[in-house]
This record gives C-alpha cells, sequence and structure tokens, in this order.
C-alpha cells in the first residue's frame, strides 16, 4: 500500500538573508498581479455572502489591504480598494431575500459564516463614511445598516435566550467559524470602528447609526456573549473531567462540536474536489474550538473578561502540556495516554499553526506581573510550533487560510511580533529554549520565505505538488487570503526595525484592534 501524499511540501529551509527594498517590490509585484485576479475572477465565486469563501470574503480582502503600505500600486489606492468593498458588500446583498436574515440560532450567527458577516461589514463601512463625510447619506448603505443593526441584536438576543432555554450541560455552540466565539468577534469588530476619537456627525441620522453601533458593541453586549461562552465551557470541562475519571488531567474550560473536543483552531467534515489529495481531504469546512475560542475571549476588554481569566490561563497551560516533542498538537482532546493517531495536520484549522495565534495572543496580553513559569511555558511552546510551521508551512492544499500557506504566514508573522528579547528575558526560560538577540527578525525572515515561495503557486500547482481547492480565490481556502498575508509582510518590512504590530492581522480571526485588551 502506497503511503499517502505530504500535506506539505518540503522546501530547502534557506531563508532570505536581505529583507530590503528588492524584497518588498517582489511582494509588491506580486501582490499587484493577484488582486487584480481576484477581483476579475470574484463573480465566479459560490454564490453566498459568506466571509469564508463567499462574495464578502474579498470584500473583506479589500478592505484590509485598504491600510497597506501598497506605495501607490495602479488600481490598488485605499480609495479603489474602498470602492471594490462596497461594491461587492452590494452584490452581496443582491444574492437572495435572506441576505440580510437574522441567524436562526445562537450557534449559528458567526461573522465568518452568517449574515453576521455582511451586516458587520456594512455597518464598518457605513462608520466609516460618516468619519470621512460626517454623514450617513453618502454612504451606500444608508438605507441598509438599520437591518443591519438588527441582525446584530437578534444574534446576541438569541444567543442569550438560548442558554437560558437549553439544557445547563450544553457545552457547543460557540466555535468562531459558525457560533458564540465568530458573534464575538464581529462585536468587537464594531467595537473597534465605533470608539474612534475622529467620529464627527452632521445630522441626527449620521448620529443615530454610530450611538447604535455603540450600543451593539458596548461592554454590556460583549459580558452576554462572554457570560454565554464561559458557561458553556466550564460545563464541557465537567463532561470532559467525567469521562477523563481521573486518568488525565482536565481544563477548567473546554467545548464540544458535534460532539467531538477539538483542541486547534477549526475542524469539520468535507469532500474535496482535487483527487490527488483525497486521502487527506477530510477537512475542508470547520469550525473553531477550544484555540480559536479563548484566543477571541483574550481579544475582548480587561474589565469584561477579567473574571475568568484563572480559567483561561489554566487552560492555555493545559493546552500546551497537550503538544507534542515535535511542536505539533493533537487534533482533539486526550481521553488516554497512550498515543493516538499521527499529529500530522500543521495548518491553522488544525494543529500548530492556528494554536500559535492564540500563544502569541496570550504573550502579548502578557505584563511585567506576569507569573514567570507560565510565562516560559508560553514562550518555548511557540518556539517549538513556530520551527514547525516554518517547515512544514507550506501547504499542499493551496495558498488559503484555513490550510493553505496563507495561514501558516500569519502565524509566522505573529511570532516575529511577540518573541522579542526585551519581552521575553524576564521569563527565565532555560538555555535550551533562550531567546537568541536576532528573535524577531529570526521569525519574520521565515514570514518573508514562505511569502515568496507562495508566489510560485502556479508552477508547483502544474507539478502536481500543490492542489486547487474547491474556492480558489475565496478569502479562507483561496488566493484573497494569500493576498492579505503578503500585504501583512509588506507592513512588517516597511515598520522600523523593533517595532511591533498589535496583531498578526489574519481578516476574520486576529485583526481586532485593541486598546484595553485583557491583561495578567
Amino acid at each position: 500500500m502506497s503511503s499517502p501524499p505530504l500535506r506539505y511540501i518540503r522546501h530547502g529551509n534557506n531563508p532570505p538573508t536581505d529583507l530590503g527594498l528588492a524584497t518588498c517590490q517582489d511582494i509588491q509585484n506580486v501582490l499587484s498581479t493577484e488582486v487584480k485576479r481576484v477581483q476579475n475572477h470574484v463573480a465566479k465565486t459560490r454564490k453566498t455572502g459568506s466571509v469564508y469563501v463567499g462574495i464578502t470574503g474579498s470584500s473583506l480582502m479589500a478592505h484590509h489591504l485598504s491600510t497597506a503600505p501598497l506605495n501607490g500600486l495602479p488600481g490598488l489606492s485605499p480609495a479603489e480598494l474602498l470602492a471594490f468593498t462596497d461594491t461587492r458588500l452590494t452584490q452581496a446583498l443582491s444574492l437572495s431575500p435572506t441576505s440580510l436574515s437574522s441567524p436562526s440560532s445562537g450557534s449559528h450567527s458567526s461573522f465568518l459564516e452568517t449574515a453576521v458577516g455582511i451586516a458587520t461589514m456594512i455597518l464598518i463601512r457605513t462608520v466609516e463614511v460618516v468619519i470621512a463625510t460626517s454623514s450617513v447619506s453618502t454612504s451606500p448603505f444608508c438605507d441598509s445598516w438599520t437591518a443591519c443593526a438588527q441582525i446584530i441584536t437578534s444574534a446576541t438576543s438569541m444567543a442569550v435566550s438560548e442558554d437560558r432555554r437549553s439544557n445547563s450541560d450544553d457545552d457547543g455552540g460557540c466555535e468562531v467559524l459558525y457560533g458564540r466565539a465568530g458573534l464575538l468577534y464581529a462585536l468587537l469588530r464594531l467595537r473597534s470602528a465605533s470608539k474612534r476619537d475622529d467620529i464627527k456627525t452632521a445630522d441626527s441620522k449620521s448620529a443615530d447609526l454610530v450611538a447604535q453601533v455603540q450600543k451593539l458593541s458596548s461592554k454590556a453586549q460583549l459580558q452576554l456573549v462572554v457570560q454565554s461562552i464561559i458557561h458553556r465551557g466550564q460545563s464541557g470541562a465537567a463532561n470532559y473531567s467525567q469521562e477523563l475519571a481521573g486518568k488525565l488531567p482536565a481544563p477548567p474550560l473546554m467545548w464540544t462540536w458535534h460532539g467531538k473536543r477539538y483542541l486547534g483552531a477549526a475542524h469539520g467534515v468535507g469532500k474535496s474536489t482535487v483527487s490527488k489529495f483525497n486521502t487527506i481531504s477530510l477537512y475542508n469546512i470547520h469550525c473553531l474550538l477550544t484555540a480559536g475560542i479563548i484566543h477571541i475571549l483574550l481579544l475582548c476588554p480587561a474589565d469584561v473578561i477579567h473574571p475568568y481569566m484563572e480559567s483561561i490561563l489554566l487552560t492555555v497551560e493545559w493546552l500546551i502540556g497537550c503538544q507534542d516533542p515535535h511542536g505539533n498538537w493533537p487534533t482533539a482532546a486526550p481521553i488516554h495516554s497512550s498515543p493516538g493517531r499521527s499529529n500530522d495536520l500543521i495548518q491553522w484549522c488544525h494543529g500548530a499553526t492556528g494554536i500559535l495565534l492564540l500563544l502569541c495572543t496570550v504573550l502579548r496580553s502578557a505584563t511585567q506581573t506576569s507569573a514567570a513559569p507560565l510565562l516560559g511555558k508560553v514562550i518555548a511552546s511557540v518556539q517549538a510550533g513556530a520551527g514547525l510551521v516554518y517547515r512544514h508551512g507550506l501547504l499542499s492544499k493551496g495558498v488559503g487560510l484555513c490550510h493553505g500557506v496563507g495561514g501558516s504566514v500569519f502565524a509566522l508573522l505573529a511570532v516575529s511580533d511577540v518573541l522579542d528579547p526585551a519581552r521575553t528575558k524576564k521569563s527565565k526560560a532555560s538555555k535550551s529554549n533562550a531567546v537568541q538577540p536576532n528573535e524577531v527578525n529570526y521569525y519574520l525572515v521565515r514570514a518573508v520565505h514562505l511569502a515568496q515561495l507562495a508566489a510560485s503557486h502556479e508552477a508547483l500547482t502544474a507539478n502536481g505538488e500543490m492542489g486547487i481547492p474547491d474556492h480558489p480565490w475565496s478569502l479562507y481556502e483561496g488566493m484573497a487570503g494569500m493576498c492579505c498575508a503578503w500585504a501583512e509582510v509588506l507592513r512588517r518590512l516597511t515598520l522600523k526595525q523593533g517595532r511591533q504590530c498589535d496583531r498578526s492581522g489574519m481578516p476574520g480571526f486576529d485583526d481586532v484592534d485593541g486598546d484595553t485588551w485583557a491583561s495578567w
């Protein structure tokens, strides 16, 4: 019986030695070409408003790129990118009468896969127009934003009311891709957009818009969703502990999806159209679980999440304990001490790639008084996982965010942002895990290397090393996500050496601007 094909493409582990102007120019060139291809092919994407694989995802790509340092590339000025954003949002609205239908349940109310995503993007763009013009009447969505606000209101109410009606042991419906953590992400994005100091309104309608968005994303609303997620996580942990019966330690928080306890950023079952990769194609439809949920919780304001911080950090420590000697994580929570299936999934939706984004968020939220033992464990875990992601990050499933190279690049960018000597020297890490003087550059050059290798995706596909995803131009499966990764690489390359970004920038997951994030 022949061995299944590798999930990654081997490369020479030979990162660039120069991150100067030539490197920026190379990435700008491929970015300019591929963004135009995404824009030209978007009409052929699956007819859905989904951010994950639909039209709204290409809209988010353009919105994301509008703040990138593209240095006047033809057709990619901020004004042109925002115009494309609005055009695709308008197209998403016209797909069907249900494009702005309220979610049917709190377990299906996320930014990535429900109408909450379209509604959130429209509200953000409408607030941005008010910031630019002081009047909501100049927005293409001046007649749509109230319906969008109602969707967010309904989703939050549904999530909370379900907790009152459901069995107290219910530990599902919280993942980022479909459920409550995805709704929480949407509220955090709205909060960032509506809390800017430069908002000025010229009339009562504009003032009403801003007031409603601020109310939708108030701390009171965030607390309701956070409480729901935590309550379900506590129930799930109790169920898990009972199942383990003392054989293994259990964390304070644990969630399930369809009865399974997945650890990484996502999980699911689907059918691939890429015949060569059929043996490894069981993960094309995903929902974020333990690591993804905790990541979003940690993006909340400090006073919202503070009551649950001890449980969150203990769960993070437990998660680190699940890491294998190679730096990866199993797909699901262990139920016995003997080794299970091999941990060969290393992508955002499963394994080290997605979990690295969580652990980098933990490091970003550390303070001078943070517990040194835990800090040391997090740093060592990140270093082990980052090395693995670099070696295996040129994924054979394509260039997208979910199970492609784009996700690998974002993970390494996040590591490059947090692992600098000034931030980590207080960890008292062992010499074998000590942070080297040039650690920031060490991970940045590896992120750049994977981004450069992804520029050869057509050649890799032509020679059979890389497959074509079901939605090759989409945000989470295809080229739109890789364009966002290239833009973030440019952002790092244009920053002064040693300066950190507040987040990796991965759209739909790690692009919330935080002014009062939780700390420990």
